[in-house]
């Protein structure tokens, strides 16, 4: 064999050898590729901001009526507001003070707009805004709803303009079968329009009492004692509460819109 035939030779086993040795580099890149994924950004939440806020104690100011006052919970300590607050505490880790202002039979238009200062006066960090229940009751009063209308967009002007706080709107309270029904849920449209205008959370009762008849009234066919009365077939009985709690607690747990 010639020198230029073994040349020849030696080349062509250098190109196959050359050849081979870089595909396995092709696979590692083609790797890289498939496994390079961004991740998602942190959602933010109600919980997340108030983590996020340089305050040790936090005030949670709940404003409405008898539901808020905690009518037919077993205990002060077992209505909906009194849960919410420890919940707040332990989602956040700090300390929650409730303050608020709230009053049996009272409206948003009566009650409501008139003590917006001393809710605003307490600096809170949190509030919750449910009227309704009594405003929706005044069947007869055509200007009840427009009044109704008017005071809820003022409570919330304030709020909003002269605090830091996040709002949470609720919707009004009603048995399954109670006599305002109907006029309860065009209340409650005014409540879920602003809540979608001013991108803030609302907590519709209805999902709780429109299709559950356990969630009212006494739950024995003997009346009870409970704190702040006895049973109705109005009022939220503890059940009730709980359910409320647990629809607050579902929403400072979501993603802010």
């Amino acid at each position: 064999m010639t020198l230029l035939g073994v040349l020849l030779i030696i080349s062509g086993c250098n190109s196959q050898s050359s050849k081979s040795k870089s595909k396995p580099r092709a696979n590692k890149t083609e790797h890289k590729t498939k496994t390079n994924k961004k991740s998602d950004p942190q959602k933010k939440t109600i919980v997340s901001e108030l983590k996020d806020s340089k305050k040790n104690t936090l005030t949670y100011s709940p404003l409405g009526d008898s539901l808020s006052v905690g009518l037919l919970a077993d205990t002060k300590t077992d209505r909906f507001t009194s849960q919410f607050a420890r919940t707040l505490q332990k989602e956040t880790g700090k300390t929650v003070k409730e303050a608020g202002a709230s009053q049996i039979g009272k409206t948003a238009t009566n009650f409501g707009l008139p003590v917006i200062q001393a809710i605003i006066d307490q600096d809170p960090d949190i509030v919750t805004v449910e009227f309704g229940t009594n405003d929706a009751a005044d069947v007869n009063n055509p200007q009840a709803l427009p009044k109704y209308r008017s005071s809820i967009k003022q409570i919330l002007d304030q709020l909003q303009s002269q605090t830091h706080a996040k709002i949470i709107l609720m919707t009004s309270w009603s048995p399954k079968d109670g006599p305002y029904v109907d006029n309860a849920l065009r209340f409650d449209k005014v409540i879920l329009d602003e809540g979608k205008s001013r991108h803030l959370p609302v907590v519709n009762l209805a999902d709780i009492w429109q299709n559950d008849s356990q969630v009212t009234g006494s739950t024995s066919q003997e009346s009870r004692n409970t704190w702040g009365g006895r049973h109705d077939n109005l009022h939220p009985n503890q059940l009730g509460h709980d359910k409320i709690a647990q629809a607050l607690k579902k929403v400072i747990n979501q993603k802010i819109k």
